[in-house]
């Protein structure tokens, strides 16, 4: 069985907005990555290799997004695999027998965590 620890933080103001930066960053590089993944047609390819298409150009988004450099890439390509892991669940959920929606944008309050790989 694998074991994910949670840790509840005790930290100064300086290091919350630090965090709370770090999570909006996240945040925004997950919605863009949602928005670059809803833009490619459907026959185009399948969700893994667009999701990798998206994340092989966060490099190249770092350059012109200067927050994204504040951020450890791991975090933000963990972030971007996200999406492949929700759609999968979807799908899931889908053959189930479930009613299942879209992915939405995240807002500020709905994005409460972030995680380093």
């Amino acid at each position: 069985m694998e074991y994910s620890p949670r840790l509840r933080l005790l930290s100064t103001g300086e290091q919350r907005e630090t965090t709370n930066r770090t999570r909006d960053t996240v945040r925004q590089t997950y919605n863009h990555g949602l928005y670059g993944f809803n833009r490619f047609d459907e026959s185009e390819r399948t969700v893994k290799q667009r999701v990798i298409k998206i994340r092989n150009k966060l490099p190249e988004l770092k350059q012109d997004w200067t927050d994204l450099q504040d951020v450890y890439s791991k975090a933000l390509q963990t972030h971007i695999e996200r999406i492949t892991r929700n759609i999968r669940n979807f799908g899931k959920l889908k053959k189930k027998g479930y009613n299942v929606g879209s992915l939405n944008w995240k807002k500020p309050r709905e994005f409460r965590s972030f995680t380093y790989n």
